[in-house]
C-alpha cells in the first residue's frame, strides 16, 4: 500500500542506518528500526458501516410512512432496497479518505499496536545475549509510534522515557519527514541506552544495523 508522502529514497534509508550504526558505537544496546506504511487496510470497517446501515433501514419505514401514508413497500422491495444501500455504501466508504475517516482512531492505534509487537518478534530481538535490544515501530498510515525494549532494557527505562523520544518524532512524521524522524528518534534512543548501556572494550553488534520497510 503506497503512503504518499511517505516513499523513502535509498537515501533516505541509509540515513537511518548509518544513525543506527552510529548510535550502538556508545551502547552495547541493538536498535532496530521497522517501519511499516500501514498496519492495516482497514477494508472490514466499509462492509461493518454498510451493513449497520442497511439493517437499520427497516426501523425508519415506518417513519418515512408517515409522510407518505399512500405509499407502500412491499417486503421482497425493502429487501431489494436494501441489498442496494448496501452495496453503494460499501463501495463509496471504501475510497480510501472516507474509509479512512470512519475508522476509529483507537482502532488503529490498536492494530499498530499489534504489528509492533509482530515485529519485535519477527526482528528477533530479544536474542541479544543481554536482552539490550531495543524496537523502534511507525506505522505510517496511522502516525503511530512505539519503542519496545527488551527485558534489561525494560527494567532501567519505561514509557515516560520512550514517550519523550516518540513527541520529538511525531512532528516530522506528520511534516512527512520520515527519515529525519527516525534518525532522530534513533540518536535519542542511543543517548538513552548509553548511560544505562555503556559500551565496553567488546561491543559486538549482535543485530545488524538494518533498517527494515514494510511495504
Amino acid at each position: 500500500m503506497m503512503i504518499a508522502g511517505h516513499d523513502l529514497s535509498p537515501a533516505e534509508r541509509r540515513k537511518v542506518t548509518e544513525a543506527i550504526t552510529l548510535a550502538e558505537k556508545a551502547t552495547t544496546g541493538e536498535i532496530v528500526v521497522v517501519a511499516a506504511r500501514a498496519s492495516d487496510d482497514y477494508i472490514h470497517m466499509p462492509i461493518y458501516v454498510a451493513t449497520a446501515v442497511a439493517f437499520a433501514l427497516p426501523l425508519f419505514a415506518p417513519q418515512i410512512a408517515r409522510f407518505f401514508p399512500w405509499s407502500t413497500i412491499t417486503v421482497e422491495a425493502l429487501f431489494i432496497i436494501q441489498l442496494v444501500l448496501f452495496i453503494v455504501l460499501s463501495l463509496l466508504l471504501s475510497i480510501t479518505r472516507i474509509r479512512m475517516a470512519i475508522t476509529p482512531r483507537r482502532m488503529m492505534r490498536l492494530y499498530a499496536h499489534r504489528n509492533a509487537a509482530a515485529q519485535f518478534l519477527a526482528a528477533n530481538i530479544s536474542s541479544t545475549r543481554g536482552h539490550t535490544g531495543v524496537l523502534i515501530f511507525v506505522s505510517l498510515l496511522e502516525h503511530y509510534v512505539e519503542v519496545i525494549g527488551d527485558q534489561a532494557i525494560a527494567s532501567k527505562l519505561g514509557p515516560a522515557d520512550w514517550q519523550k523520544i516518540i513527541n520529538e518524532m511525531l512532528p516530522l512524521l506528520k511534516a512527512k519527514q520520515t527519515a529525519e524522524a527516525l534518525a532522530l528518534g534513533v540518536a535519542r534512543c542511543g543517548v538513552v541506552l548509553a548511560k544505562h548501556f555503556p559500551a565496553g572494550k567488546k561491543n559486538p553488534n549482535e543485530l545488524p544495523d538494518r533498517f527494515i520497510v514494510i511495504e
